[in-house]
């Protein structure tokens, strides 16, 4: 048996990304790799030996020869302690594991070379469920749905794709096949004023806003994790450096291999946010590729579909999660919004003042909505009204 370093330069081989990285190099995947580097400087030696393998095999797809095929694994030995093992073959574990490179970056170049035999997954036509109705909604694979009247909703799958409840008893199983080209997929539905976590198969974590939904595998058993959103969540994506983490809105991809982040691409908003709390991400849309850092904030505005970076107080935007709202000089028109979303209510104003008033202070979204209003008014010069289920906001004179 090789030793589990040889094993990780030959994974490296495989991922799609990362030979792209090795072959086609563009300041973005310079950055994305640079980063992963850094953050992993103990698989720099594995990374460098992959490298090396990868532009020695692609110059002679074709074939290689033995005495080849052997220097290149005598580079490897040079720098292992193979020399231990010298009872192995080595000419033949070279050419079975050569055959085997070979074939996945030749597989690597068809695919590149024909995309357009690739099937993207088609969100749109998955998420006709309704997010309207007081309940959240768990949609299966096979169509049937699962109905959650709590406030509330904790998820867990575990690596097979079985979701369990928290005390790890099984609550639903589906029939999975490994062997088909397509993922089963799951969809969550959170309506207005309902909130949701999930734990996936591969130990990621997300959480969703109220007026959310998610769209994810149940078991992740491709070359890559895919999930989409509409709506608002926060990730804590766990680590798998041979396997990237893609977050798909209607608008902009972002791309991760261990990283917190959150993300917000609600239907009726003016513009997709990404704002990176640890690690790196890659977010891109369709005319521009984005390397972030933490405590920045990515704006897409969806008119001009133009991207804007800025640093920012990360809390501001992920607080929601453990049911605070944080504002820093945020608009009234922003804060009614949120609370609108969060709380399932109706907010109006006809005064046009109050588009130009900002609020600075912390709002225990624990509370109820009108212990919420309360605490505005006292701060701001406002007063609310009650009127037929829709809330008022006016100037106090």
């Amino acid at each position: 048996m090789r030793h589990t370093n040889e094993n990780n330069k030959i994974e490296f081989i495989h991922n799609p990304d990362f030979v792209e990285w090795v072959l086609k190099p563009s300041d973005e995947s310079d950055q994305y790799w640079g980063a992963y580097i850094a953050e992993n400087p103990s698989r720099k030696k594995n990374i460098e030996h992959a490298r090396f393998l990868i532009k020695g095999l692609v110059r002679q797809q074709k074939s290689l020869t033995d005495a080849e095929v052997t220097a290149l694994w005598d580079k490897i030995e040079q720098t292992e302690n193979f020399r231990k093992r010298r009872f192995i073959n080595l000419k033949k574990w070279s050419a079975a594991a050569s055959i085997l490179i070979i074939v996945g970056i030749s597989g690597w170049l068809a695919v590149k070379n024909n995309t357009s035999k690739i099937k993207e997954i088609n969100y749109q036509s998955i998420a006709v469920a309704s997010a309207l109705g007081n309940d959240i909604k768990l949609i299966l694979s096979d169509q049937t749905e699962k109905t959650f009247s709590t406030k509330e909703v904790d998820l867990k799958y575990n690596q097979k794709g079985q979701l369990e409840s928290k005390a790890g008893k099984l609550v639903q199983t589906e029939d999975l096949n490994k062997n088909s080209e397509t993922e089963p997929m799951n969809q969550l539905v959170v309506p207005r004023g309902k909130r949701s976590s999930i734990e996936l198969a591969d130990g990621s974590k997300l959480w969703l806003n109220s007026g959310s939904r998610a769209i994810y595998p149940v078991a992740f058993n491709k070359k890559t994790r895919e999930i989409y959103i509409e709506g608002e969540g926060y990730l804590e994506v766990a680590h798998d450096a041979l396997r990237p983490f893609y977050v798909v809105t209607d608008h902009v991809k972002v791309k991760v291999l261990g990283t917190k982040f959150d993300i917000s691409a609600f239907k009726d908003d003016d513009y997709v946010s990404v704002v990176l709390v640890e690690g790196s991400v890659q977010a891109s849309t369709g005319t521009e590729s984005l390397v972030m850092v933490p405590n920045q904030k990515l704006n897409y505005a969806i008119s001009t579909q133009k991207s804007t970076l800025e640093k920012t107080n990360v809390l501001e935007y992920v607080s929601w999660k453990d049911g605070w709202m944080l504002c820093n000089k945020e608009q009234i028109q922003s804060i009614t919004t949120k609370l609108s979303r969060y709380y399932d209510v109706k907010i109006s104003y006809t005064d046009q003042r109050l588009n130009s008033m900002t609020l600075t202070g912390k709002l225990d979204l624990k509370s109820n909505c009108e212990d919420v209003l309360k605490v505005i008014c006292t701060t701001a010069p406002l007063n609310y009204e009650i009127i037929d289920n829709t809330i008022f906001l006016t100037m106090k004179n």
